[in-house]
C-alpha cells in the first residue's frame, strides 16, 4: 500500500515537473533573465551583434537614439526612453539562445496602503497577446509601480526571422505606469527589423 502511495505520488511529482505546474519554469525564466541582465555593457555601437537586430523606430523618431548595450555572446539590449517621463521606457533584448518558456503567466506584486500602512499584495493574472511581425507573443505584467519605479511589463522569450532569413530570440520589456497597457501594447507591436 505505501509502495503504490510512494509511485503515484512519484507519478504526480513528474507529470507536474512535465506540465510546467510549480516553481519550476519560473524559476528557471528569472534566473535566465537575470544573468542575462548582469552580462550586459554598454557600448556606443553594435559591433559584435550576431542576431538581428530588431527596434522601435517609432520611438526612435520622438524619443532620440536608444541607450546600447552588449552581452558579449552577440546579443544586444536597446532601451528607449522618453526624456520628458521617467519610467517610461522601452528595451528590446536580442539574443543568441531563448528564454526557458513559463507554462503561465507569473502573479505580479507591488504595494499599496491599507489602514495607513503600506502592504503588499500579489494579483494573478491572464496572459495577453499582441502581434509582432505576424507572430503572436504573449506578455504579462512583471509589477506594479511604486516609489523609484514605473510598472514592468515582460514578453516571454520569442523567435522571430528578419527578412535575410536570419533568426533572433527576443524579449520585450516596459516600464510605464500601471494603467499604460495600451501604451505597451502599442509599443511593443511597433518594433520591426
Amino acid at each position: 500500500m505505501l509502495s503504490r502511495l510512494l509511485k503515484m505520488l512519484g507519478a504526480t511529482s513528474f507529470v507536474l515537473a512535465l506540465t510546467g505546474c510549480g516553481g519550476g519554469r519560473l524559476e528557471a525564466w528569472e534566473k535566465a533573465t537575470g544573468a542575462r541582465s548582469q552580462s550586459l555593457q554598454g557600448a556606443s555601437d553594435l559591433l559584435g551583434v550576431t542576431v538581428p537586430v530588431l527596434r522601435a523606430q517609432g520611438l526612435e523618431r520622438v524619443w532620440g537614439a536608444p541607450k546600447i548595450q552588449r552581452d558579449g555572446k552577440g546579443g544586444y539590449t536597446l532601451t528607449y526612453a522618453d526624456p520628458k517621463q521617467p519610467f517610461t521606457r522601452l528595451m528590446i533584448h536580442g539574443m543568441t539562445e531563448g528564454l526557458p518558456k513559463l507554462s503561465s503567466p507569473p502573479p505580479f506584486g507591488g504595494e499599496h496602503m491599507v489602514n495607513d500602512t503600506l502592504t503588499g499584495y500579489e494579483k494573478e493574472q491572464e496572459w495577453r497577446k499582441v502581434t509582432i511581425l505576424g507572430e503572436s507573443v504573449r506578455w504579462f505584467q512583471e509589477s506594479a509601480s511604486g516609489g523609484a519605479d514605473g510598472a514592468y511589463f515582460s514578453t516571454e522569450g520569442f523567435v522571430l526571422k528578419a527578412p535575410d532569413g536570419r533568426k533572433g530570440y527576443y524579449r520585450l520589456v516596459a516600464e510605464h505606469g500601471d494603467t499604460a497597457v495600451a501604451d505597451v501594447e502599442r509599443w511593443f507591436g511597433s518594433v520591426s527589423f
